[in-house]
């Protein structure tokens, strides 16, 4: 049996469209990745089984409320990430 959360495709498309705008002292691959599961931790996940799945959850993220609901989520990881990022560029500092 293989299914998915359908959140992780949404989350990742989500940050990768607007990484260059967060407020990060590192933008490193490691401090997105931890902005990624944090955001993932602290939203309900969506698993789906089918490719049908992924694209009525992807649906109802056209909802304005949804989508800020989202974007609120990775918000508050970038802050979280940015008091206290775990990468090695900012461990050297």
């Amino acid at each position: 049996m293989k299914v998915f959360n359908a959140m992780e495709p949404l989350v990742a498309e989500a940050i990768n469209e607007n990484w260059s705008e967060y407020s990060l002292p590192c933008k490193c691959e490691q401090c997105k990745n931890d902005v990624f599961a944090i955001t993932l931790n602290n939203l309900p996940p969506r698993y789906v089984a089918k490719e049908t799945g992924m694209a009525y959850v992807r649906a109802q993220y056209f909802n304005k409320q949804m989508m800020a609901n989202l974007y609120v989520k990775i918000a508050e990881a970038v802050k979280i990430v940015a008091k206290n990022p775990q990468c090695d560029n900012m461990k050297r500092s």
